[in-house]
C-alpha cells in the first residue's frame, strides 16, 4: 500500500464500516418482544478469531460519531423506475461483465483506466482486474473460452442469514483461488489433481471436519493425510487439531515447500497467505414463474489476504483494539485504503469491489463504498479468518459433486436446513429470534408465509424448510422484480454511501439515531451456531 493509504480517508459517512443492520430496531415498546438479528454477527467467537463481541446484541456500543443513521436510502430510497416488466427483465438478463464478443468487459477497460479510476495518475490500474469467466466445469473449476483454468474454484454454501438471502434481493456466488503453488507438483507442473488435494485439505481445516478423498498415495506426497500415522492409502483428510508433534502433514506439491512462517500451513480457522475470493452479486431473473440468478451483476466483490497471522498474532490484536476501545469509546475504527487497491480490514485481508454505474457498467467503487464492507469482514465474532462462506460450504461427503458448484448449475431447491450444534435448523432459529423475514421487518412475502397472527412460526413451514430452504430464501416472481425495480432505482440515484441495500413491503423498522451504551432491549445473548448446548450431569 503506498504512503497515502496510512492517512484516514475523507468519508461522509465516518462510521461507513457499521452497517445498516446495526440501526435495525430491536424493540419496538418497553417491554414489548424483541428482534434480535444481532447474533448472527456479533456472537462469542471461535479461536483464531479472538473478536469477544456476543455483548453488542444487549448493550449498543458505538461512538457518538456513529449514532446518528446515515443509511437513509432505507427509509427514503429513491423513486422507483417506471420500465415495464419485459423491459426490466431484458436489462437483467444483459451481462454487464462479459462483452457482445465474450470478452471481460472490465478487465478491458482497465487495461488503460479511466483517469477518474486511476487514483495515482500513473496510466495503470495497479488493483485486482476480473479475469475469472463464471464457467465452472462438472467440478467448480473456472475456465476461460479455451478451456484452460484460471484457478478460481466456485463452492456452493448456505447463504448467510438475513440480508443475503434472494427473498431480500440479491442473489450471490463465491468463488475461491490459492496461489499458484497450491495448484503445482513438486516440480512446478500445473496439476489438478495437487490443487483438489489441498482445497480439500484446506476445507478440513476452515470447516473443522474430516474430507473424503479418493484413494491417494501419501508416500508420493510426504503427507499423512489421513492422520493415522502411516504412510499408506488415505481416503480422507482427517482435521486433526491441535496437531499432533511428529506428524508429516502439511499442504502438498510446490505448497510443501513454502515458508511456512511466511505462508502458513494447514492451521484451524486460517487460509494461506495469498487465498482468494470473488463475491459477485447479481440481480434477480424470472423464466417460466421460476426465480433464479441473472445475468446482470450488481457488484463484485473480492478479497485476498495480504498476511499470514498467527493464533497468537490475531488474538494480541483483538485484545489491544478491545483495549482502545475501552479507553476511548468515541474512537472510530481506523481506515487504511487506496482508491486503486481496495481498504484494509486490519486481519491481514485487502478488500475490494466493483459496482454498478447509473449506466449500469461496473466501476470501481470508491473508498468510502469499499469500506462499507469492513465493518463485518474485519472484527465481529461470527467469521472464520474475516471469511463468511467457505465455512459455510455444503458438506463434501454429501453434497451434489461434492459442494463443488455454482449456483447456476444447481439451485437452492430441495437442499436441505443448515443445523446448529444443538440441533435446531439454523433458520427455523433465526427467524423465531428476529420475528420477521428480514432484519428490518419488511419482508412481508416471509411474513405471511412462516407466521401466524402471534408472531409464532408457522409449524407447516418450519417443517417445509427443513426438507427445502428454498420455500423461504427465493421470492416470488412478483417480489423478485418488485426487488430489481428497486435496486435499479438506487443505482440510477447512485446514493451508494447512504446504504445500497433495499426493501419491499412494510416500512422497514431502524432507528434514526443509536444511544451509546443503551439497552437494546435483548436480555440474553444468544449462542452462535457452533456451540452446543451446554453438558450436564447426565451428558
Amino acid at each position: 500500500m503506498p504512503a497515502t493509504s496510512r492517512e484516514a480517508p475523507p468519508l461522509s459517512n465516518p462510521a461507513a464500516y457499521l452497517p445498516a443492520q446495526c440501526y435495525a430496531v430491536t424493540q419496538e415498546t418497553p417491554g414489548g418482544r424483541t428482534r434480535n438479528g444481532c447474533f448472527a454477527c456479533h456472537q462469542a467467537p471461535r479461536a483464531p478469531n479472538y473478536v469477544e463481541d456476543a455483548e453488542v446484541q444487549t448493550v449498543l456500543t458505538v461512538a457518538r460519531s456513529a449514532e446518528e443513521n446515515r443509511w437513509t436510502n432505507l427509509v427514503r430510497p429513491p423513486p422507483p423506475v417506471d420500465i415495464s416488466d419485459a423491459e426490466l427483465l431484458a436489462w437483467v438478463r444483459t451481462s454487464n461483465y462479459v462483452d457482445e464478443r465474450g470478452g471481460l468487459r472490465l478487465a478491458a477497460t482497465l487495461v488503460h483506466p479511466p483517469a477518474a479510476w486511476d487514483g495515482n495518475g500513473n496510466g495503470q490500474w495497479e488493483g485486482y482486474t476480473p479475469d475469472c469467466w463464471f464457467q465452472p466445469d462438472s467440478e467448480g473449476f473456472d475456465r476461460s473460452p479455451d478451456g484452460a483454468m484460471t484457478g478460481w474454484r466456485a463452492f456452493a454454501y448456505a447463504p448467510f442469514p438475513g440480508m443475503f438471502w434472494p427473498t431480500n434481493g440479491s442473489a450471490g456466488d463465491v468463488f475461491i483461488r490459492l496461489p499458484a503453488a497450491f495448484r503445482r507438483d513438486r516440480d512446478g507442473r500445473e496439476s489438478t489433481a495437487v490443487y483438489r488435494l489441498n482445497l480439500a485439505i484446506l476445507e478440513a481445516y476452515i470447516r473443522r471436519v474430516d474430507v473424503p478423498l479418493p484413494p491417494t498415495d501419501e508416500r508420493e506426497l510426504g503427507s499423512d493425510l489421513d492422520g493415522d500415522g502411516v504412510l499408506g492409502t488415505a481416503r480422507r483428510v482427517a482435521f486433526v487439531w491441535p496437531p499432533k508433534a511428529g506428524r508429516p502433514f502439511g499442504y502438498v506439491g510446490e505448497a510443501a515447500v513454502l515458508d511456512r512462517a511466511k505462508d502458513g500451513w494447514p492451521a484451524a480457522g486460517l487460509y494461506p497467505r495469498g487465498t482468494e475470493f470473488l463475491h459477485s452479486l447479481r440481480y434477480l431473473d424470472v423464466e417460466g414463474g421460476q426465480v433464479r440468478m441473472a445475468a446482470r451483476m450488481k457488484e463484485l466483490r473480492y478479497m485476498r489476504k495480504t498476511r499470514w497471522l498467527t493464533y497468537s498474532d490475531l488474538q494480541l490484536a483483538a485484545e489491544a483494539e478491545a483495549r482502545e476501545k475501552e479507553k476511548q469509546p468515541d474512537k472510530l475504527k481506523r481506515v487504511l485504503a487506496d482508491v486503486e487497491r481496495g481498504v484494509g480490514t486490519g486481519t491481514g485481508w485487502l478488500m475490494q469491489g466493483f459496482i454498478e454505474d447509473a449506466g449500469g457498467e461496473l466501476r470501481p467503487q470508491n473508498v468510502e463504498e469499499t469500506t462499507a464492507c469492513i465493518g463485518c469482514h474485519g472484527g465481529v465474532g461470527a467469521t472464520t479468518d474475516s471469511t463468511f462462506s467457505f465455512a459455510r460450504k455444503f458438506d463434501a461427503s454429501s453434497a451434489w459433486q461434492g459442494g463443488w458448484y455454482h449456483w447456476g448449475q444447481r439451485g437452492l431447491k430441495g437442499i436441505p436446513e443448515p443445523r446448529r450444534a444443538d440441533g435446531q435448523g439454523e433458520y427455523a432459529h433465526w427467524l423465531a429470534q428476529v420475528g420477521a423475514g428480514d432484519d428490518y421487518g419488511s419482508n412481508d412475502e416471509v411474513q405471511e408465509r412462516f407466521f401466524r397472527k402471534d408472531g409464532t412460526l408457522r409449524p407447516d413451514a418450519v417443517k417445509a424448510l427443513t426438507k427445502d430452504i428454498s420455500v423461504l430464501l427465493v421470492p416470488s416472481p412478483r417480489r423478485a422484480l418488485l426487488l430489481d425495480r428497486a435496486t435499479l432505482a438506487l443505482v440510477k440515484a447512485q446514493r451508494f454511501e447512504q446504504g445500497r441495500d433495499v426493501t419491499v413491503g412494510a416500512p422497514p423498522k431502524v432507528r434514526a439515531r443509536l444511544e451509546q451504551d443503551g439497552a437494546t432491549g435483548i436480555t440474553e445473548a444468544v449462542l452462535p451456531g457452533w456451540m452446543g448446548p451446554a453438558k450436564t450431569a447426565s451428558r
